[in-house]
């Protein structure tokens, strides 16, 4: 059963996305269910509440043991809070069959509810995340049986994460919980295909057709030579309007000092919902940048070599060089200690902040346990703090950093460990978000600082957890 508390939670997520609710027509639905004694347990699902459609094909897997699919709410005419409303008897009727949602041994589900979850925040997006969670029932998946038998399903797959993500849902953990996470999107974006040319800046706003027009705002402050010279909100009646697929367009004509980068924030109905960057492609106000782009314009090179995880046969020395450069242009002091054969016990990356606050970084195209790169870069850290403090530098701060250039969705398995650890994770997402910023004049002291916040933050989370048992 659910309490009371839990209740509330589930009730406040609704609450807090009723006033674009209407935008979610997209709606759909990923789940992962497994045969056990005869009948068939629900251990994951997601239900993605969109603006437009997830790129996940409809889809409904079958094997002996195991039930993966993923569908639009539209085609069975139903609604998240009637799922919800469900899952709270202990079932989950989809499209393609029914599951039974266990409580854990005492009997109990627990709810929780992040209104701003940390994922939406680094890509400034406001995503809302209710958890329902169940029984641990998860080692009822007995491998490598289980990936054994999707290789030799009719459609085959090479093992279980393959097919969980193929279906938006995220990496197999048997020792977690069954859990059913409901994730509201934004309901309206800045538009980064907003034109900027000379002093005439268009910010854009793609918001849900469904959506008034007259309730959007788009939010901007002006950058010039390091300063804000401008603030200043469009209303939605202010704005020309066009009809996109699913969505609306509104954007308005500014003038803005040659030069310029805008900071914008999307708003529905006095709720910011996204934010981000827009400049004139040729020109640029951080001079780190300017001096890059002399030699790769457009960070063509510095973008490909971001990638480098993504393909096959590609040298992961590519993304150490590639971080290395994107951190200069940050305003960070950077040394690439790991390019060499001769410094292979020393960590890839070591950059630091004008004021002599030091960055430790790993850097892998994998995942984060590969290559025991998590727990080197823990042991490296501490060995770098000892040095400080033996030195009389024990003033100065070190933070651990591991970089990927996967996306989050895939190494999620391992980000909870990295977190316990202390250890920064940043991701494909991390990197894109790091290139906008190099827009603007660099400012490695703020983002070391916000750096270290997300690590104190995490690692409360945790605290606060009650242990098992």
């Amino acid at each position: 059963m659910f309490s009371e508390l839990e209740i509330g939670r589930i009730n406040q997520f609704f609450g807090g996305i009723s006033p674009w609710e209407d935008a979610y027509r997209h709606a759909s639905l990923s789940y992962f269910a497994h045969m056990h004694d005869g009948e068939l347990m629900l251990l994951q699902a997601r239900l993605y509440l969109r603006t437009t459609p997830l790129n996940v094909p409809e889809s409904n897997f079958r094997s002996s043991t195991i039930r993966v699919g993923h569908y639009f709410l539209s085609d069975i005419q139903g609604s998240p809070r009637v799922i919800v409303d469900e899952i709270l008897t202990g079932k989950l009727t989809t499209a393609y069959g029914a599951f039974r949602f266990l409580p854990d041994d005492g009997g109990r589900y627990s709810a929780g509810y992040m209104p701003f979850h940390h994922e939406g925040i680094r890509s400034g997006s406001r995503v809302a995340v209710l958890t329902l969670t169940g029984a641990r029932n998860g080692h009822q998946v007995s491998q490598p049986e289980c990936d054994w038998e999707l290789k030799a399903a009719p459609r085959p797959y090479d093992n279980l994460n393959e097919l969980l993500f193929e279906h938006g849902l995220s990496a197999f953990n048997a020792s977690n919980a069954a859990v059913v996470e409901i994730i509201a999107s934004p309901a309206c974006e800045v538009d980064f295909n907003a034109r900027v040319d000379g002093a005439t800046a268009t910010p854009g706003i793609l918001v849900a057709d469904r959506l008034s027009r007259n309730k959007c705002r788009l939010g901007y402050r002006v950058f010039h030579q390091g300063k804000v010279v401008e603030r200043a909100t469009i209303d939605g009646s202010q704005m020309r309007w066009e009809s996109r697929q699913y969505l609306l367009h509104g954007s308005l004509d500014i003038q803005i000092p040659k030069g310029a980068v805008i900071h914008c924030s999307a708003i529905y109905d006095s709720h910011a919902q996204h934010q981000g960057w827009i400049a004139d492609p040729s020109t640029v106000q951080n001079p780190y940048r300017a001096v890059y782009e002399a030699f790769d314009g457009r960070l063509a090179i510095l973008s490909d070599f971001l990638e480098a995880g993504q393909s096959k046969g590609r040298d992961a020395r590519d993304l150490e060089i590639a971080i290395a450069w994107l951190l200069w242009m940050l305003g960070f002091s950077v040394a690439h200690l790991g390019g060499t054969a001769k410094t292979q016990d020393a960590p890839d990356l070591v950059a630091t902040t004008p004021r002599g606050n030091f960055v430790v970084i790993e850097c892998t195209t994998g995942l984060l346990k590969a290559e025991n790169k998590l727990s080197r870069l823990v042991e490296r850290t501490e060995m770098l703090r000892r040095r400080l403090d033996a030195s009389g530098n024990r003033h100065l701060h070190v933070l651990p950093v591991i970089i990927t250039s996967k996306e989050r969705e895939e190494i999620r398995a391992d980000v909870e460990q990295a977190e316990r650890l202390g250890v920064l994770v940043l991701t494909k997402e991390s990197l894109h978000q790091a290139i906008n910023r190099t827009l603007v004049l660099p400012d490695a002291e703020r983002l070391y600082a916000e750096g270290e916040r997300t690590v104190r933050e995490h690692q409360a989370r945790y605290t606060r957890q009650l242990p098992l048992g």
